[in-house]
């Protein structure tokens, strides 16, 4: 008989941390929204074809992932990238957020870094203009997950981190008015993730489920926290709470309360800020500039790394596009200096304080 096969774990000892196929403590630090699609459009693809000959692989192996390291980031989060639409519905109002498929499995395991994977269970997003509410106590939702399941998962790759399901799910007051009805949340909710992590542990029983990416502004009821809690390793959040005076405390006090309620550690799953631009100078309402923008993620670093539950962050996003509008790299490849050197300079500083705590 074998043994289990080496994955990523979550383990507890008076804080909660990943640990790495062989048992190493392991701080997720990551980048999200990372895919070659923002290097394709018209002001950039020439740089694409001379910088990495139009290659995903070369570009994975040649730029992101040589910078991303360097910098220290150790994870390749979500690889979804925003590239249409307009706004981040922010106000309650209904958008349409067309998304990318993100990079194709076979590409990210070949990036030779711990990454994600994503199976889109649902498309209830609060982004999704037009979400499709299909009962999980069908039978098709069953069959959905699986053939997700069984298409996806990579039961045998120790540099999987684990699988996230739905971003930013909304489930009974979507802004365009559909919903589940909220007398009914709990069953469909147990439903939800016990049939989808039913799927994943029948294709894939070593990895870590890393749930849905909740949103701290959209929230998310009681009833779906209870039952995510059954059936989940990670309580996964997105978290963007600009720069008002006490934003990024009452964003951690919010994850903190659903830490407790589930006894989940949690992945912040995607985490970011952004300032006017070249391309994007109408982008405003979190920082001035660059280093404002520094400034933010030493402050969020710091205080993730604080937490007894967090098991480390994913940034958003890695190069700007006309779309989403922000990035630690310009539309032309270039990182922002100004930023990237404060980034770099922190993680490898909370790298090193978390894996000293760990010796200690």
């Amino acid at each position: 008989m074998t043994g289990p096969r080496p994955a990523f774990a979550v383990s507890n000892d008076g804080r909660w941390r990943l640990r790495t196929p062989d048992g190493t403590p392991f701080l997720s630090v990551g980048v999200v929204h990372a895919d070659d699609t923002n290097l394709r459009y018209p002001h950039n693809i020439d740089l694409f074809r001379s910088r990495y000959g139009g290659s995903r692989r070369r570009w994975l192996r040649e730029g992101l992932v040589h910078d991303m390291t360097s910098w220290g980031f150790n994870t390749l989060g979500w690889t979804s990238e925003y590239v249409s639409g307009t706004g981040l519905a922010l106000d309650g109002g209904v958008v349409d957020l067309g998304h990318s498929d993100g990079l194709p499995p076979d590409d990210l395991a070949a990036a030779g870094v711990p990454y994600t994977l994503s199976l889109r269970v649902a498309e209830i997003e609060h982004w999704n203009g037009t979400p499709a509410y299909r009962d999980p106590r069908a039978p098709a939702f069953a069959q959905w997950c699986d053939h997700l399941a069984r298409t996806l998962c990579r039961p045998d790759d120790p540099l999987l981190l684990g699988y996230f399901l739905v971003d930013v799910p909304s489930w009974y007051r979507h802004p365009t008015g559909a919903g589940y009805p909220e007398a009914d949340l709990p069953r469909i909710a147990e439903a939800y993730y016990g049939v989808a992590t039913e799927a994943i542990r029948r294709h894939d029983p070593h990895h870590l489920i890393l749930g849905d990416r909740y949103g701290t502004r959209t929230g998310v009821p009681d009833a779906v926290l209870d039952a995510m809690a059954q059936y989940v390793d990670v309580l996964s959040v997105q978290t963007f709470p600009g720069p008002e005076p006490r934003a990024l405390e009452e964003s951690l006090a919010l994850i903190g309360r659903w830490h407790e309620r589930t006894s989940r550690p949690v992945l912040i799953a995607d985490t970011g800020n952004w300032c006017p631009t070249v391309m994007n100078p109408w982008r405003t309402g979190s920082a001035r500039d660059q280093r404002e923008r520094a400034a933010g993620y030493v402050a969020s670093a710091e205080a993730f790394t604080e937490r007894p539950w967090c098991l480390g962050w994913h940034w958003c996003s890695w190069l700007e596009n006309p779309h989403r509008g922000f990035g630690l790299k310009d539309p032309w490849d270039e990182p922002y200096r100004d930023l990237t050197d404060a980034v770099t300079e922190t993680n490898h500083r909370l790298t090193r304080l978390v894996q000293g705590r760990t010796e200690g």
